[in-house]
């Protein structure tokens, strides 16, 4: 406050008043990990549209912090330790091993020789590896509430809500959209990029909201007027989907849908009517849909498979080359500017010449070699299998069970599909809402067999983690 003063003396009354909201705003948040998570996702979901240099940190590092500082001290003030298990040691192997790789000297430079722009390490780091995951371990330990729970489901509803509006609105009314950069400077042009200026990101971030709109609106756990708008956001994520003209979130949702239709009981009915749209639509309008014209919805344009096929050959050289131990982290670009290969003689070489890698598996096996790409794999099957494990134990018949686990492990095949033709380590907010659905969602599980193992206890009768009533776990929290 006194260096601001000192800077600006005759702004003291608004500088007061905004430091006064701040330390408000710091204390809620340490007072409170929830909370804190929430600014965390405030801070990642408008991250490109706060100015360059704004801010000597950028917010979302500082917002991040808070919320281990946070969650430290809620554990500490409740006596409640980490949990340590298999995922814990694989998740603390995998991002040592990328420090490690960062700190170790590597033939190229980081990032693109390409670029001028300088390329941080560890920017790369918190935001692809450290955010993510230590958000899965915040979320199945802090997450363990009805009420915790709700705040990161309506947290996805309304992130879907902004990006859906923003773009439709990007072609329909271009006046009203915010940031500017949405319709004054897209990344991809007649593409729907959202805030992060990025079609299969913000593609992403649109399946996650429908899931949970249609979570949400699928019982009648929130009023009735709030299920109409979780209806109203999944229908407009829906078709703001369509406008990204991606195919790799087309093929997400595809996916996705299908499997809420086959697996969601109870809460099917989106899923069903959702399904047979698209078959309608697609089966209308065969003939612009497998046509190569991205702008109209077509899906048969080769120079993006292209891109990718030669990046599978400058990727397995790469690999040959440096097995074990990989180029070194952030070094794909380079690797691809100085080495790149042609995947066969039909596919025009200069096709994906630079770019980073569009596989997160292949980016990770150039980067890390076969003890990251491990370790990634482990860590990834390991949440897999206690999400599933989670969901099969969690009780069938409310929105806060079995639907819960299904929508989180939606979110999560879709991250996965997703990560397929895009490295994802890039972008922060989508990985960093989905691995905390996916936290979240272990921990509530552990948490209500937690109560009814306690009560069970306490009535004398047998201990199960799998038999109990949910209304006599509601009660006792």
């Amino acid at each position: 406050m006194l260096a601001l003063l000192a800077r600006a003396p005759s702004q003291f009354g608004l500088l007061l008043c905004l430091g006064a909201f701040a330390v408000l705003g710091i204390v809620l948040g340490l007072g409170n990990p929830v909370l804190a998570c929430v600014y965390l996702l405030i801070a990642t979901f408008f991250r490109l549209a706060i100015p360059t240099a704004t801010f000597p940190v950028d917010p979302f590092v500082i917002a991040f912090g808070g919320v281990v500082a946070s969650t430290w001290i809620w554990m500490g003030s409740r006596r409640r330790n980490p949990q340590v298990d298999p995922i814990l040691a694989v998740i603390v192997l995998y991002i040592a091993w990328n420090v490690i790789s960062m700190v170790l000297p590597h033939v190229y430079a980081a990032g693109s020789p390409l670029d001028r722009k300088p390329f941080s390490v560890q920017r790369f780091i918190i935001i692809g590896i450290v955010m993510p995951l230590g958000m899965f371990l915040v979320g199945r330990a802090v997450f363990i509430s009805r009420r915790a729970i709700r705040a990161m489901l309506w947290s996805a509803v309304g992130a879907a809500a902004y990006s859906a509006v923003v773009s439709i609105f990007q072609f329909t009314a271009p006046a009203l959209v915010w940031p500017r950069y949405i319709v004054n400077d897209p990344r991809w042009v007649g593409r729907a990029n959202g805030v992060f200026n990025q079609p299969v990101v913000n593609g992403l971030v649109l399946i996650v909201g429908f899931l949970v709109a249609t979570l949400i609106a699928s019982h009648a756990v929130e009023s009735r007027l709030a299920r109409l708008f979780a209806v109203v956001v999944a229908g407009a994520s829906a078709y703001a989907l369509y406008l990204t003209h991606t195919r790799a979130v087309w093929l997400s949702f595809g996916l996705v849908v299908l499997i809420g239709a086959v697996a969601g009981r109870g809460f099917r009915r989106g899923f069903v009517l959702t399904l047979v749209l698209m078959a309608l639509s697609i089966v209308s309008n065969w003939s612009t849909f497998t046509s190569s014209d991205r702008s109209a919805g077509g899906v048969g344009s080769a120079g993006e498979v292209q891109d990718r096929l030669n990046s599978i050959a400058t990727s397995i050289w790469a690999f040959q080359q440096k097995p074990l131990t990989g180029w070194g982290i952030g070094r794909f670009p380079a690797v691809n500017t100085y080495h790149h290969l042609q995947y066969s003689p039909e596919i025009p070489w200069e096709r994906g010449f630079g770019i980073a890698s569009h596989f997160d598996a292949l980016g990770i096996l150039v980067e890390l070699g076969i003890i990251g790409l491990a370790l990634w794999i482990v860590a990834l099957v390991l949440i897999y299998t206690k999400l599933v494990r989670a969901t099969t134990q969690l009780p069938a018949g409310e929105m806060y069970g079995r639907p819960l686990g299904i929508t989180a492990f939606m979110c999560l095949v879709a991250q996965t599909t997703t990560s397929l033709t895009v490295d994802l380590r890039f972008f922060d907010f989508p990985n960093i809402i989905v691995m905390a659905l996916a936290g979240a969602a272990i921990g509530w599980q552990r948490e209500r067999a937690r109560a009814a193992a306690a009560i069970q206890a306490g009535n004398g009768a047998p201990i199960s983690s799998k038999l109990y009533s949910p209304i006599r776990v509601a009660n006792h929290q």
